[in-house]
């Protein structure tokens, strides 16, 4: 309902986060400790900048899951890491099954920015054109440049996006598509993955720039869409085949250097059900005589429709 009225004053392509965590084979969606109306977003319904949540589970590895958010600005998104909303959403999205989180709150009930922050890793377009939705299957792939880039744009445009345009993991007749981002700010599981980046404390005061670090990251996400006609049904076969592999390993090696390091991970990404309170009919702000006018003119209108064949109260589809 509020996401309308928040698109009319945003522009540009919106920032995603990634918050893994560990989630039941047998459970579908993760819950709160407290009640929400809108069930599976919990403490984020009223999040300001909130665009969309989506849940995605690692193929290889079930229990493996990840909470996705696109926001649109980076401000939003450090409120919420600042808020009471944000302490409820760690500790119900536990790290790993024994995890009981222990996270810095402050006396009113918010976290502490380094506690929060480490669970969120922060994913920026590499380009600002039309690129499709990340959802279903996906193979992920991040990659290593040990350095600061400034022109990320120019090493994605010249480096990346120039090796794996055209690229098949398969070599088959399917047509595929990919979204590439850069690495905004890094998580828990960029340091497991690729080791802690020591840093100055001036360089960790810069949280709009992660580059500056000594290091960027770049993510692919090659998508296998059911609107190409290609699905997990094709990717299963791909990922087990050899000859898929070694594609990968070729394509990879034209990216290195810059690229140094990569890491691939198999992912199916769905959008989380949401659910809206229902618009008054009336706006309650109307006089009684307001109101008495407009239910006169809504019979009417319903009165003119039904006469003219219409179906009043139908759902068009």
């Amino acid at each position: 309902m509020a996401r309308t009225k928040q698109t009319a004053k945003r522009y540009g392509k919106r920032l995603i986060t990634w918050t893994r965590f560990h989630l039941p084979r047998e459970q579908e969606w993760p819950t709160w400790s407290v009640d929400h109306p809108d069930i599976h977003v919990g403490p984020l319904a009223g999040a300001k900048g909130l665009w969309k949540a989506s849940l995605g589970r690692m193929v290889d590895n079930p229990e493996q899951a990840a909470y996705i958010i696109e926001w649109f600005s980076l401000d939003d998104l450090k409120d919420f890491q600042s808020s009471p909303a944000c302490a409820e959403f760690l500790r119900n999205l536990p790290k790993d099954n024994n995890d009981n989180p222990q996270i810095s709150i402050n006396s009113d009930s918010t976290l502490q920015h380094a506690d929060a922050s480490s669970r969120f890793l922060i994913l920026k377009h590499a380009t600002e054109r039309v690129t499709p939705k990340v959802e279903g299957r996906v193979t992920f792939t991040t990659f290593l440049v040990p350095r600061n880039v400034d022109d990320v744009y120019g090493m994605y445009n010249n480096t990346f996006d120039r090796v794996f345009r055209t690229f098949n993991p398969r070599d088959s007749e399917f047509r595929f598509s990919a979204v590439w981002f850069w690495v905004l700010a890094e998580d828990e599981w960029v340091e497991e993955k690729f080791g802690k980046l020591e840093s100055t404390q001036e360089e960790d005061d810069n949280t709009n720039n992660n580059n500056n670090q000594g290091r960027t990251l770049f993510c692919n996400f090659f998508l296998w869409q059911r609107r190409l006609r290609v699905d997990p049904e094709h990717e299963e076969p791909s990922a087990a085949d050899p000859e898929a592999r070694e594609a990968w390993n070729q394509a990879v090696a034209q990216a290195m250097p810059p690229a140094t390091a990569w890491k691939q991970e198999r992912w199916d990404i769905r959008e989380l059900p949401r659910f809206y309170p229902l618009e008054p009919e009336f706006d309650p702000e109307l006089s009684p005589e307001e109101l008495e006018y407009e239910r006169e003119r809504k019979r009417l209108l319903r009165e003119y429709l039904q006469l003219h064949g219409f179906e009043v109260g139908g759902r068009s589809e």
